[in-house]
C-alpha cells in the first residue's frame, strides 16, 4: 500500500512542478488559447498559461499547464501532465503521471503511471486505464476503469467498478460498488457506513471496514494547549492596551455598552470585508470577458490577501472593548484593568466549552471592534464641535 510519506512526497512534487516556470529546454506559451493541433508534434516540454489549453497532437515531453477554464488532452503526451484548472480532461494518452488540482478531473484514456488529484469531482470512466496508483482527495470519485496499482485518498462519495490490481485503502463518507468489481489486494475502507453493493465485488484479499477514528487524546490536548496560548496572548495584549491607552479604551467600552447592537453591526461589516471582496471579485471575473480574467485576478487576488492580513491584525485588539464591557457588567466594582482581566477570563471559559464556544468570536470580536469604531466617530464629532 502507498505510505503516507510517499503520498506527501507525490503531493509536494506536484505543487513544485505545477507552477509554470521558464526553462531553457522547454517551450513556453502565455497565449489566451494554447492549441497543439492534430498534425503537430512538439519535441519538448510545454509550459502553458492560458484560458484554455488543448492538445490534439503530440507532446514528446511533459505538459505543465495553468488554465483559467480547462486543460484537455485528446492527443498524446509522452511525459507527465501537471495541471491546475477548473476542468481537466484526459481523453487521449499520457505516458507518465497525471497531477492535477482544480474543480474536476475526467480520465477516459490511458495513463502510463499514477494519478494524484485534488478536486471536487474525479471521474475515471470505464474506458480509462491507469498503470500505476491512484490517490484522490475529492468530494466524489468514480473509479470505474482499470487501475493496476493501489487506490487511496479520501472522498465523501466513492463509486467503484472495473478492476483494481492492488489494494483499496480509502476514507469515505459513502462507498458504493455500482457494477462488477475485482480487487487484487485488500478492500480497506474507513467509513461510518457499511459499503453498498459488495456482492458485486470479487476481492482477492480481505474486506476491512473501519469506523471513523475519534480525535486522539493527544490531538485534543494540543488543541486545548493552543487555545490556552491564544487566550494568554490576547489577555496580555488587552491588558497592555488598557494600561497604555486607558481613556481611549474606556470610551470604546462605553460605546459598546450604549449601542451594543450597532457596535456588532459595524464590527461585523469590517470583519466580513474579505468575504465581501471575494464575492465581488468572483462576480467581476465571471462577468468579464475571458481575455480580461488573468489581469483582473492579478489585481484582485493580492488585494484580497492584503485585506485578510489587515483584518487578522485588527482582530488581535478588536475584542478588548467587549471583554471590558463583560468584566465591568459582571464585576461592577473593578477598575479598568480589572474589568478587562475579568472579562477575558469569562470569555475564555465560554470559548473552551465545546458546543457554545463558537459563539465567542461571532459576538465578541464584532462588538469590540464596533466599540472602537463608534468611539472614534464620537471623538471626531467632538473635535469638530469644539473648533470655533
Amino acid at each position: 500500500m502507498l505510505s503516507r510519506s510517499r503520498a506527501l512526497l507525490l503531493a509536494l512534487t506536484f505543487l513544485a512542478l505545477a507552477v509554470p516556470l521558464p526553462a531553457s529546454a522547454a517551450e513556453t506559451s502565455n497565449s489566451e488559447f494554447v492549441i497543439i493541433r492534430t498534425e503537430d508534434v512538439l519535441s519538448d516540454d510545454l509550459y502553458a498559461g492560458a484560458i484554455k489549453v488543448t492538445v490534439e497532437g503530440t507532446i514528446d515531453g511533459d505538459l505543465i499547464a495553468f488554465a483559467a477554464e480547462e486543460v484537455i488532452v485528446n492527443g498524446s503526451v509522452t511525459g507527465s501532465v501537471f495541471a491546475m484548472a477548473p476542468t481537466v480532461e484526459i481523453n487521449g494518452s499520457v505516458g507518465g503521471s497525471v497531477r492535477m488540482a482544480g474543480g474536476s478531473l475526467s480520465v477516459r484514456g490511458e495513463v502510463g503511471r499514477d494519478v494524484v488529484a485534488s478536486a471536487f469531482n474525479v471521474n475515471l470512466s470505464s474506458s480509462s486505464t491507469v498503470s500505476g496508483e491512484v490517490i484522490v482527495w475529492a468530494l466524489k470519485l468514480e473509479a470505474l476503469g482499470a487501475i493496476d496499482g493501489d487506490l487511496g485518498g479520501g472522498q465523501r462519495t466513492l463509486n467503484l467498478a472495473g478492476s483494481i490490481g492492488g489494494d483499496v485503502d480509502v476514507t469515505a463518507g459513502r462507498v458504493v460498488v455500482v457494477d462488477a468489481l475485482t480487487v487484487g489486494g485488500d478492500l480497506d475502507y474507513r467509513s461510518s457506513r457499511e459499503a453498498e453493493g459488495l456482492e458485486m465485488a470479487e476481492v482477492t484479499g480481505t474486506v476491512v471496514h473501519k469506523t471513523p477514528v475519534p480525535p486522539n487524546i493527544r490531538v485534543r490536548a494540543l488543541g486545548l494547549l493552543g487555545r490556552f496560548l491564544v487566550i494568554v496572548f490576547l489577555t496580555l495584549v488587552a491588558m497592555t492596551v488598557a494600561w497604555g491607552w486607558p481613556d481611549r479604551t474606556k470610551r470604546a467600552i462605553d460605546s459598546a455598552g450604549v449601542s451594543t447592537l450597532k457596535s456588532w453591526g459595524a464590527g461585523a461589516l469590517v470583519l466580513s470585508t474579505p468575504l465581501i471582496m471575494s464575492l465581488v471579485a468572483a462576480l467581476v471575473v465571471g462577468l468579464a470577458p475571458a481575455s480580461a480574467s488573468f489581469p483582473l485576478l492579478a489585481i484582485l487576488v493580492p488585494l484580497i490577501i492584503a485585506t485578510v492580513g489587515l483584518v487578522a491584525a485588527i482582530s488581535v485588539v478588536a475584542g478588548i472593548p467587549a471583554v471590558g464591557l463583560i468584566g465591568r457588567t459582571t464585576f461592577s466594582k473593578l477598575e479598568l484593568p480589572g474589568s478587562v482581566l475579568a472579562g477575558s477570563a469569562v470569555v475564555s471559559l465560554v470559548w473552551l466549552v465545546p458546543i457554545v464556544g463558537w459563539l465567542v468570536p461571532i459576538l465578541v470580536l464584532p462588538v469590540g471592534l464596533g466599540g472602537w469604531i463608534l468611539s472614534w466617530n464620537q471623538m471626531e464629532r467632538s473635535g469638530s464641535e469644539s473648533q470655533p
